[in-house]
C-alpha cells in the first residue's frame, strides 16, 4: 500500500504534495494512506483535497478506532 507521511509538513505545503501523490498514484493502486497526525487542519485540508477529487476516504479504520491520525483513500 502506498504512503504519504505529512509530518514535518507546513500546512501551506499540504494541499500541493497531496495532489502531486493523487496524481502520480491515480489508475496505478487501489487504496493509499495518507498519514496526518492528530492535527484536525491537516485533516481538513487533505480531506478537502480528496473532496475535489470526488475520492472515497475515511478516517482511520474500523479495526483500528484508537488511532485517527491517517486517512485511507481508495482510487476506484
Amino acid at each position: 500500500m502506498k504512503r504519504l507521511d505529512l509530518h514535518r509538513t507546513t500546512h501551506s505545503e499540504v494541499r500541493p504534495k497531496v495532489i502531486r501523490f493523487v496524481e502520480e498514484h491515480w489508475g496505478l493502486v487501489d487504496e493509499a494512506e495518507i498519514i496526518t497526525g492528530n492535527s484536525q487542519r491537516m485533516k481538513d485540508i487533505v480531506t478537502g483535497v480528496l473532496d475535489e477529487y470526488q475520492m472515497r476516504y475515511q478516517i482511520g479504520r474500523m479495526f483500528d478506532l484508537n488511532n485517527q491520525g491517517y486517512i485511507v483513500t481508495w482510487f476506484d
